[in-house]
């Protein structure tokens, strides 16, 4: 999947942000559940950061948010939204399924991923598994999007289902999925029926 959206943001076609955009209020209800269970904000890491859309959300509301992304041009437009925005957020290059080889840091409590598991194979999804929860604090949530398995056509992602989430993630468990906003998606998008999963670390 990382050669496909280089090559779309080379051309600038990016639809994907636009869903992240008619879903930013059903992301931030999220946020807000993830802040009353861990007592406020704190860090947080945004895997596979793209633009820094979500980022830029994260700190408004408080967050010492790091966003990770393989694209270099994705880094490039995050760390001037970010800049435009007056923020102080961290935007690395890297590889989410090696974040030891960035200087991510951590521990976080909030783990956030629209949209980049769900395009990973499954050996991929299994080294995202383990670097990110050698990230997490011990009582780490995680707000993960994916498609439903097999709903999209491709090239899109082929999705992810709890039971995926939870086999990459040994040690994790799903506490509750929902769907999410598909108004104003183009069509292949809402047919993708994508879904917000939190996921907790067991302590």
């Amino acid at each position: 999947m990382s050669r496909g959206y280089a090559v779309a943001y080379a051309l600038n076609l990016t639809p994907w942000e636009r869903a992240g955009t008619s879903g930013a209020a059903a992301l931030d209800k999220l946020i807000a559940r993830a802040e009353t269970e861990l007592g406020g904000p704190g860090r947080a890491l945004d895997l596979g950061c793209g633009s820094g859309l979500h980022l830029v959300a994260l700190a408004q509301r408080g967050w010492q948010a790091t966003g990770v992304e393989l694209i270099g041009k994705a880094v490039r437009r995050a760390r001037a939204r970010v800049a435009e925005a007056g923020l102080e957020v961290r935007v690395l290059q890297g590889d989410v399924t090696a974040l030891d080889r960035t200087e991510v840091g951590g521990p976080y409590r909030l783990l956030l991923d629209i949209g980049c598991f769900h395009g990973l194979d499954d050996e991929q999804r299994a080294a995202m598994g383990r670097s990110a929860t050698a990230v997490a604090a011990p009582d780490a949530l995680m707000i993960l999007l994916a498609f439903r398995p097999g709903a999209a056509p491709k090239p899109l992602p082929r999705g992810a289902d709890a039971t995926d989430i939870e086999t990459a993630f040994p040690g994790w468990h799903l506490v509750d999925s929902e769907p999410a906003p598909t108004e104003g998606m183009p069509a292949p998008l809402r047919k993708a029926a994508p879904t917000f999963h939190l996921v907790r670390r067991a302590a």
